[in-house]
């Protein structure tokens, strides 16, 4: 099984210089495995002549020019540095390495299980793998790595993520920033961590530290005055011209699937908020089960309210109505008139 670390602990452990001599690291979210390499690369090296002298890049892709043998991995590891005391050396596309022959794979993965449990003290191995199942973790090599393995699935509390990304980068955002970015960054931690760069950039030397709404709006790109939230009170007011002309200025900058997905989250929420279970739920335990951590709990009485305004019908035609236009925004040409689309699709939810 891997280490149940999260990325927040390993990020403390490297930054306090406790770095481990081998790293597996795999999973979906590729970015918090590039941070994670950036900052043993910074706290290992003092300088950028220094890392670039002493860091070695492999490749483990088959049909990548540079593709490397596991055997040159180990070799890789086990070789003193010319440049400095210290050494890394990180393997890109692990999962993707080739493998030894028939006849040689008792002896080079004797060799990296022998490595693992001895490794050079003045090499840091950082391994990085895609998304694996648990018949790949079974085989080897990725088998003798338990040990040294951290898995990063998909993430599911992107607000917590957010909110602790902002906080690293010497920022706190408020409860309504979080919600807007989190809506419209998507569920990728890597378009979460790049648009809080560009909004500690944007806020500059600020005093108070604090991202609000207005930055989010601004930089990423979306009006405070049409966005998908003022969206959803409109559809919750059952106001037909008003959702239509929100939804219409939205798409002069957002593709319409990132407004179908956003409104299926919300219609998801509030079939789940009809159920008789969740009448009974405090505040608290509504906002764990639709799936709103950190700040974005702050909205879950909001979520009640909208709720109550739809019978769990029309939120069953609503949802159907967006699985639907998802499926033909899928398979139409870029020329297809998007803007009808997403007016018949307004009218069907509000039908």
């Amino acid at each position: 099984m891997p280490k149940k670390a999260s990325f927040n602990d390993l990020a403390t452990a490297i930054g306090k210089g406790k770095i481990e001599p081998v790293y597996f690291f795999y999973g979906k979210e590729d970015f918090l495995i590039e941070e994670l390499i950036g900052m043993i690369r910074a706290k290992l090296f003092a300088s950028e002549e220094e890392a670039r002298a002493n860091t070695t890049v492999l490749y483990g892709g088959t049909g990548a020019e540079k593709s490397v043998t596991l055997g040159d991995v180990i070799s890789a590891a086990s070789s003193y540095g010319m440049f400095g005391e210290r050494r890394l050396v990180v393997v890109r596309e692990f999962d993707k390495i080739q493998k030894p022959k028939k006849e040689q794979q008792k002896a080079v993965y004797a060799a990296l299980a022998e490595y693992v449990k001895n490794p050079l003290e003045t090499t840091t191995l950082a391994l990085c793998a895609g998304e694996l199942d648990k018949k790949d973790l079974a085989k080897e090599p990725f088998s003798l790595l338990d040990s040294v393995g951290y898995e990063f699935p998909p993430m599911r509390d992107m607000a917590g993520f957010a909110d602790d990304y902002a906080k690293r980068l010497g920022w706190r955002l408020s409860p309504e920033a979080l919600r807007l970015l989190t809506m419209y960054a998507g569920n990728s931690a890597r378009d979460i961590g790049n648009e809080l760069q560009k909004l500690a950039l944007y806020a500059g030397e600020r005093a108070d530290k604090t991202l609000t709404e207005k930055d989010v709006s601004e930089v990423v790109g979306v009006s405070r005055e049409y966005n998908v939230f003022e969206l959803q009170k409109a559809i919750c007011g059952k106001d037909l011209r008003l959702s239509s002309g929100i939804a219409l200025k939205i798409l002069e900058k957002e593709e319409p699937s990132a407004i179908i997905n956003a409104l299926t989250t919300f219609f998801a929420r509030l079939w789940k908020l009809r159920s008789p279970v969740a009448e009974r739920m405090s505040e608290q335990d509504i906002a764990k089960e639709l799936g709103m951590f950190g700040g974005q709990a702050y909205f879950a009485r909001e979520y009640k309210q909208y709720a109550a305004q739809f019978t769990l019908a029309q939120i069953e035609r609503a949802l159907t109505a967006l699985s639907v236009a998802d499926q033909t925004l899928k398979g139409i040409r870029p020329q297809v008139d998007r803007p009808f689309l997403m007016l018949k699709l307004i009218r069907e939810i509000l039908s």
